[in-house]
């Protein structure tokens, strides 16, 4: 496969966003969207750290995260150019490429419901042509090669989590960049994950929302599964299909919604869909057809805690500040939690309690209402009744879910992925 690349010199850059234009001009990009950003470093101009500017766009990486990620199989990589691509007929909007790429490069279009992002120009590649970011660069700062090796050295503000970007970093300043004499044109600012994207509980409440009704499910199932225990099932298939759908609302392209169990081999997320597909079509089917093998019961179960633990694997993406894995908030960590108090079993709900106790205070709250209520409803009341004595399992699970549901929410609510600016920060208060 040939493999082109950028070649960017941090000596020459100065910021202009003549690349940032002549990209909007040259592509179809939507209104409010831009594929390349200018991401500067110590823009405060920090004494004891250099100065530079990063012209960046996708890097079109060795190993896309985008690619092996993306749950609809809707990315390419072109072997005559090395360019990713996505292919707008397939993609679903579930916005996860946004969330694995640590350049920030994947935009969400929300008029078409789909992604987009720099196409290397792969048009103007195949007549012999740079793309037109690196035609309009007055500095010579961004260049393109054809058939090169990446050999990006790490870099202070530059994201690195072993993917291998097609992108060469030059220089390396050590003071301010030449201000430029006159102010330059005004460039829209580019929408990043935070615009159209990932904006923590606000715009995945509904991902929020299904992960906590189907950690409750799977463990309700698995509950019944003991002698005595059964589920009730208007109630369970109701609140499941509710859940599914609640769960579509954050895609783009809701109709296309089949497209994202296509790619099972290598998606976390393709994994959740098809293990939760199949548990809940094989509990509803096990409780209208009943007399069914022991083993079916518990093999619906396993499905359903595989479902569970992509579901967890799904938010462990590289770069966080804080671990999503393990953490407080785990679907499979909860499910084992609620199955002890169904049981009655201090054995099984007690060390759940434990590690989930210890997880959150490690993690802090930044709110001390929620935290309270979290520790004190959902974990220790149901552990102190089920050590004292017989208590209501549904009591019990009604407490819990609450504390779970708080916890759910601060998880969302805090969980942030990597992009080039937050990088630039980290790096910054380090320099600091």
């Amino acid at each position: 496969m040939t493999q082109g690349l950028f070649v960017l010199d941090l000596d020459r850059c100065t910021g202009c966003a003549a690349c940032v234009v002549a990209c909007t001009n040259e592509n179809p990009v939507s209104e409010g969207l831009s594929w390349r950003s200018i991401q500067t470093f110590n823009e405060t101009r920090f004494p004891l750290a250099p100065v530079f500017h990063y012209s960046l766009a996708c890097n079109h990486c060795l190993e896309p995260a985008c690619l092996t990620s993306c749950p609809a199989n809707a990315y390419t990589k072109d072997p005559a150019t090395g360019a990713v691509l996505i292919e707008p007929e397939k993609c679903v909007g579930c916005r996860y490429c946004s969330w694995v790429c640590p350049y920030d490069s994947p935009q969400f279009n929300p008029a078409s419901g789909v992604m987009e992002k720099c196409t290397f120009c792969v048009h103007r590649q195949e007549r012999g042509l740079d793309p037109a970011c690196v035609t309009a660069c007055p500095l010579d700062a961004l260049r393109f090669e054809a058939e090169a090796e990446p050999r990006t050295a790490s870099r202070p503000g530059f994201p690195d989590t072993g993917l291998g970007p097609a992108v060469r970093l030059e220089g390396e300043r050590r003071q301010a960049p030449p201000r430029m004499t006159a102010a330059p044109a005004p460039v829209s600012e580019p929408a990043s994950a935070d615009t159209y994207g990932w904006q923590g509980l606000r715009s995945e409440w509904s991902l929020w929302a299904f992960t906590s009704v189907a950690t409750l499910l799977v463990a309700w199932f698995t509950a019944a599964t003991a002698p005595g225990h059964a589920v009730f099932l208007p109630v369970f298939a109701s609140a499941g299909l509710i859940a599914m759908i609640v769960s579509a609302l954050h895609l783009g392209r809701i109709t296309r919604i089949w497209r994202a169990v296509l790619n099972v081999r290598r998606s976390w997320i393709s994994r959740e869909v098809a293990f939760f597909s199949v548990f809940f079509a094989s509990a509803c089917g096990l409780g209208l057809v009943g007399g069914a093998p022991e083993w079916v019961s518990w093999a619906t179960a396993a499905a359903g805690f595989a479902a569970l633990f992509s579901m967890d694997m799904v938010y462990r993406v590289p770069g966080q500040a804080v671990a999503s894995v393990p953490h407080s908030a785990m679907a499979t960590l909860g499910a084992a939690y609620y199955v002890g108090l169904l049981l009655a079993a201090p054995e099984l709900a007690l060390p759940a309690a434990l590690a989930k106790l210890i997880l959150y205070l490690c993690r802090g709250s930044r709110t001390p209402l929620l935290a309270a209520l979290r520790i004190g409803l959902g974990i220790l009341l149901p552990c102190i009744l089920l050590i004292l004595g017989p208590a209501t399992p549904v009591f019990l699970l009604g407490a819990a879910f609450i504390g779970e549901a708080i916890d759910r929410a601060e998880f969302y609510a805090g969980l942030q992925f990597l992009t080039p600016s937050r990088q630039i920060e980290r790096d910054l208060s380090r320099a600091a």
